[in-house]
Parts: structure tokens; C-alpha cells; sequence
């Protein structure tokens, strides 16, 4: 069975199978590793991180993909009109206080 990757539809509703499949491999691992044998319960939780990595590595495959498609052709403007510049991003940078140093006491 091929997959086929110009479908996005299809893809995300692949990576929606897999979240599901993942939830269900990490219950089924827990009760393996808690009621059965400890080795089988860990190869279970396995499968279910390797389903996570798949599903997570197809949800940024289909990202880019959609982000990769042509937009519409925008509308030619008049000479005399000039766009106004995108925004730049904005981000917050938190820096932590620094401590000051309390001097030792003789206590």
C-alpha cells in the first residue's frame, strides 16, 4: 500500500489515527507493565513513543506542505500607492533578578 503525500486531507486524518493509537498502546502498555510481565509492558510503551514521533513527524510534514502551496496572485497595485511594511515578530525576553550576595554571619 503506497501513501499518497499530495494528499493533506488524508495525511492529517492519518496523524489523527495515530494520536489515537498512541493513547490506547500508552493504557495498554500501564496495565501490561502493572498486571503482566514489566518487559512486554515496556515494549508497548515503545510501540506507543514510536507512534507519538511518527504522528508528530507527519503533522509537521502536512505543516510545511500547507505552508509550501502557492497563495492566491495578490491584486497589482497603482504606482503611486506603497504597501505598508509587514510588522516585525515580537518577542518578550524575562531575565531573572540577580541575587545579591548576603555576607556570611559569625552565627
Amino acid at each position: 500500500m503506497r501513501i499518497d503525500l499530495s494528499d493533506l486531507n488524508r495525511l492529517t486524518t492519518f496523524a489523527g489515527a495515530l494520536d489515537r493509537l498512541f493513547w490506547c498502546l500508552m493504557a495498554l502498555g500501564f496495565l501490561t507493565a502493572i498486571f503482566g510481565s514489566a518487559g512486554t509492558g515496556l515494549f508497548v510503551l515503545i510501540l506507543g513513543a514510536a507512534a507519538f514521533v511518527a504522528r508528530a513527524g507527519l503533522e509537521d510534514f502536512v505543516r510545511s506542505r500547507e505552508e509550501a502551496q502557492p497563495a492566491a496572485p495578490e491584486p497589482k497595485l497603482d504606482s503611486t500607492h506603497t504597501p505598508e511594511p509587514a510588522p516585525a515578530p515580537e518577542f518578550t525576553v524575562y531575565r531573572a533578578p540577580r541575587r545579591l550576595r548576603r555576607p556570611k554571619s559569625a552565627i
